[in-house]
Formats: structure tokens, sequence, C-alpha cells
């Protein structure tokens, strides 16, 4: 009985320490800044390698000129790199495409139609 109790303290022990080195889920922090002198009405993204744009990552929510936004998405993991597109509320939209995303963490729009990328 007591072997048991030994191995099974063991077997615990392996567990545990395998699920501590365990690689983490593929979820991924996007923050993107809004300095572009407008208010932003709608955002979409898409993978690099679909040609359909995904719905508006706002929803109802309006991003104002001068704060960020995070996206959280477990859907990172499809692709490394990816477009995003986002409509102004004077009817003006901007496309940019091919973001790496796995090595970029905060995106920085710029009123001068640039990006910058941290």
């Amino acid at each position: 009985m007591k072997l048991f109790s030994k191995m099974f303290m063991v077997f615990a022990l392996v567990l545990g320490l395998t699920m501590v080195n365990a690689p983490q889920a593929d979820a991924k922090d996007l923050t993107l800044v809004n300095k572009t002198g407008y208010d932003i009405v709608v955002m979409n993204c898409t993978p690099s390698i679909s040609n359909v744009w995904y719905e508006d990552v706002l929803g109802n929510s309006v991003w104002r000129n001068g704060q960020s936004i995070t996206l959280d998405f477990d859907r990172w993991m499809l692709s490394d790199t990816w477009d995003f597109k986002i409509h102004y509320t004077n009817g003006y939209s901007e496309e940019w495409h091919n973001v790496n995303v796995r090595s970029v963490n905060t995106i920085i729009l710029h009123k001068d139609g640039t990006n910058e990328y941290l």
C-alpha cells in the first residue's frame, strides 16, 4: 500500500511539472491606438490569405480619436498575418495588409495614414 502511495505521489508530481511546462493557448492581445484625428465606427479584420472581411469587431461601439482598444482573440492562431480595414465617421476607409500579429503587440494609427508597429 505504501508503494502505491509513493508511486501515486511521483505520478502526480510528474503530471504537475508537465502541466506547468506545457505551452499556453495561442491567444493574442493586440492593442490599437487611434491617433487619426477621426472617430472610427467600423473595424474589420481577416487572415491575409482570405478575401472575405470578418464582422465588425467594434460592434455598436465608436472608437474615439485618442482612445485605444484591445483585440483579444483565440483566432490569431489561424494565421500569422492579418489584414485590417477601418471606416471613419467622415465616410472614408483605410486598409492595411499583411500585419504579422505574432510579432506586433501595439499598432498606432496616425493622422497621415501611416501606422506604427510596436
